[in-house]
């Protein structure tokens, strides 16, 4: 999650009253894992907000983050200068979240926030990893509009299984589904 100092807060604040009405604040980042990475920040009026945006609450605003950039901003912090002037300080947006040094449950989750998920959030869902056992069976748990849908077999075999073994093709990773699906009122095919 992005740290929003105090200061920064509200002056954030003070900005958005003048805005329409929804407007919040958008931090992303352009090129990440590169040397050539780059982040800022925009006002975002609702009419530019996405279903696979992550949204992060704070008392008066939002901050809105696109899944490609969250992973990049997990350490970033925007604050205030003695200038008054914004700050925005992620240390992390040239990090290589797949390199092979890296842990593999670590790298798979890369790949299902920034591969999986966005696609999932269309139909109201979410995957999370549970946990990956020492034998690469990756378990995972499926939210939203995924509890209790007929179609969780094909997103586990036509994409979480494609875009793993695109991946990791080496790691030989099972998927296994722990969700309980018995609830299906608030499927994506029941909407």
């Amino acid at each position: 999650m992005i740290k929003v100092t105090v200061e920064a807060q509200k002056k954030f604040s003070q900005m958005l009253k003048d805005r329409e009405s929804g407007t919040n604040i958008r931090v992303f980042v352009e090129r990440p894992g590169t040397k050539d990475a780059e982040c800022g920040m925009a006002f975002c009026p609702p009419s530019l907000y996405d279903m696979a945006d992550l949204v992060y609450d704070y008392d008066d605003f939002k901050v809105i983050v696109d899944p490609l950039s969250d992973p990049y901003l997990s350490d970033a912090v925007i604050g205030v200068n003695e200038k008054d002037n914004f700050t925005l300080s992620a240390p992390s947006i040239t990090k290589d979240f797949m390199e092979s040094s890296l842990p593999l449950i670590d790298r798979i989750k890369f790949v299902v926030a920034t591969e999986i998920n966005p696609g999932i959030a269309t139909h109201g869902g979410a995957v999370e990893i549970v946990e990956l056992t020492t034998d690469n069976v990756l378990k995972v748990r499926f939210h939203g509009g995924c509890v209790g849908c007929s179609a969780v077999g094909a997103t586990i075999t036509d994409s979480l299984q494609v875009k793993l073994n695109y991946h990791f093709r080496d790691e030989n990773i099972k998927i296994e589904d722990v969700t309980e699906h018995k609830v299906t009122d608030n499927t994506f095919q029941n909407q």
